[in-house]
């Protein structure tokens, strides 16, 4: 028979509409699949937690049993906090409407305004969609409900079926796949890099908060938590979260407030991204900073703000995979330096 391989161009072509109806099928399914991809990470992250408990002497399905309760009551709280901050910001928006009034009136005396430009028509629009976002945010908080569900749910039976393999037979069989080392070095990956990411937010979001508090700054606690959440998308988390807290400084305390409470955010940030997060991250995530904010706005457009959350580790993922067969090596390279090599070497 003859040569069945493609040339050079053909396969290009071919794998980049295959990628193409990868991503739109990944589309039309995002609110099934996004459920499951959180309950995926969730379980390789809650995993060694339950075999701590399990090597404690706790029975296979009290230890899972145990964690899922704290991940419902981690859940319960934010929801609780989001929901109750929501409504009260609500029922603010008619004190910054006149408050943002008294501000147009003192900004019309020192701009020039033509006669087809409404500056207080324009401020107004503005605040029209600053209502009209929260809302959206309540209801999403609302609908999320059933995402929530299933991702417990469904993160309890991945937990329970990761326990009922031994861990031999998982070492067993990645010494003889490449591929299952790699998912195996992927896996540690994942929770050394939620971890140092979860400690790093933390501590921003808890500085933030207290500056937050110490300035009576409306909802401070439920900015703070907002900025915790906000910080796993890179780039642009941080800023989409400030807006709030500037906003009610600006209302509370005037423009001189706003401009003070975003210079100590940017302080805040600039040392937990440049001083604590590499010192915790060490060599970092073996992914190029443009593969970081393309994979931001892939994801983003395929899952919607869940993608845009875990965009980095689902493309850690996709770069795990790729090292795992010399054909799409040298593709896992344009994302990131490779060290997987290194890593399977070592222990022999």
């Amino acid at each position: 028979m003859g040569n069945n391989t493609f040339s050079a161009p053909i396969t290009m072509f071919l794998v980049f509409v295959g990628f193409i109806l990868v991503t739109l099928g990944m589309r039309e399914i995002a609110s099934i699949l996004s459920p499951f991809i959180f309950a995926i990470f969730g379980a390789m992250i809650f995993a060694p937690l339950v075999r701590w408990l399990q090597r404690k002497g706790v029975p296979n399905t009290v230890s899972v049993g145990i964690v899922i309760f704290f991940f419902i009551l981690i859940v319960l709280f934010v929801g609780l906090l989001t929901v109750i901050s929501i409504v009260q910001l609500n029922s603010r928006i008619p004190v910054y409407e006149s408050q943002l009034d008294i501000y147009i009136s003192q900004l019309t005396g020192f701009i020039p305004l033509s006669a087809d430009f409404s500056l207080g028509a324009f401020l107004r629009s503005i605040t029209g969609s600053l209502i009209s976002v929260a809302l959206n945010i309540l209801g999403g908080a609302i609908n999320a409900t059933t995402g929530i569900v299933l991702i417990i749910v469904t993160t309890g039976f991945l937990l329970l079926d990761s326990l009922e393999v031994p861990e031999k037979i998982f070492e067993e069989a990645e010494e003889r796949s490449l591929v299952l080392k790699n998912l195996g070095g992927f896996g540690k990956s994942l929770m050394d890099y939620v971890m140092i990411r979860t400690e790093t937010n933390v501590i921003t979001g808890v500085g933030i908060g207290i500056i937050l508090l110490l300035g009576r700054i409306e909802f401070a606690i439920f900015w703070a938590l907002v900025i915790i959440i906000f910080s796993y998308i890179p780039y642009i988390g941080l800023f989409l979260a400030s807006i709030p807290p500037v906003f009610l400084a600006l209302m509370q305390y005037g423009p001189v407030a706003a401009l003070i409470v975003i210079a100590i955010i940017t302080v805040v940030n600039t040392l937990a991204e440049n001083v604590i997060f590499p010192s915790l991250a060490g060599r970092g995530l073996e992914l190029y900073s443009s593969v970081v904010f393309i994979s931001l706005v892939y994801w983003a457009f395929v899952l919607g703000p869940a993608g845009a959350l875990i965009s980095v580790p689902l493309t850690m993922a996709v770069k795990s995979i790729l090292d795992s067969f010399e054909e799409t090596k040298s593709l896992g390279m344009l994302l990131g330096p490779s060290k997987s090599e290194e890593k399977v070497k070592e222990p022999e």
